[in-house]
């Protein structure tokens, strides 16, 4: 195999995702996106009287990054060149989760695992999808969050669920995807936030 032939096959991947497709050459910094917690809520959860630490969200190596993925194929991944999240992924998520569980007053209080402060349960999530579907030339975001309520008390898991929705994309260039996915996120964390807030 000749040695251009990887970089013909990153191009070839490349084709048809826009922003994939815009950065191929140069050292340019990447353009930065942000993923934005939920203010409103449209069903507003009644605040749970016990205080809630969130761990930082599993994920696998793939996911475990700043860079925003993108599927040309079912078992096949990508990346969108030249941008990228203002954070990993696992680390931003966990972030926005405290975030929307403030803004929604779900619970009594809510803390992050770094703040080292004890708390009545612990919110563990598996970040199980992330990412732009490309893979029928109509492009759209997938976000799959499986949770884990935990008694801090006993270590014992009290209640799980997954969270799962697909939005849409209005193009296939970067900043459509990204408001794809803080749109599927939107609705995800919504419903995290009711769920979590019916733990009596």
């Amino acid at each position: 195999m000749s040695r251009s032939a990887p970089a013909l096959a990153t191009g070839l991947i490349c084709l048809g995702l826009a922003g994939c497709a815009l950065a191929l050459g140069g050292n340019a910094a990447p353009t930065t996106y942000d993923l934005i917690a939920p203010r409103s809520f449209t069903a507003t959860p009644k605040g749970a009287k016990w205080q809630l630490v969130v761990n930082e969200p599993t994920a696998v190596h793939a996911l475990d990054t700043d860079r925003i993925m993108v599927r040309p194929r079912a078992d096949q991944i990508s990346y969108y060149k030249g941008v990228a999240w203002s954070d990993r992924l696992p680390h931003l998520l966990q972030v926005r989760t405290i975030e929307t569980l403030q803004n929604s007053g779900a619970v009594k209080a809510v803390t992050s695992s770094s703040d080292r402060v004890d708390g009545d349960y612990s919110l563990s999530m598996e970040i199980r999808a992330f990412q732009i579907d490309a893979a029928n030339g109509r492009p759209a975001a997938d976000v799959d969050l499986f949770a884990k309520l935990i008694d801090n008390t006993s270590s014992k898991v009290v209640a799980s669920k997954g969270f799962s929705t697909r939005v849409a994309s209005a193009s296939d260039d970067p900043a459509a995807g990204v408001a794809a996915l803080n749109q599927a996120l939107t609705e995800v964390l919504q419903d995290t936030s009711t769920w979590v807030s019916a733990r009596r």
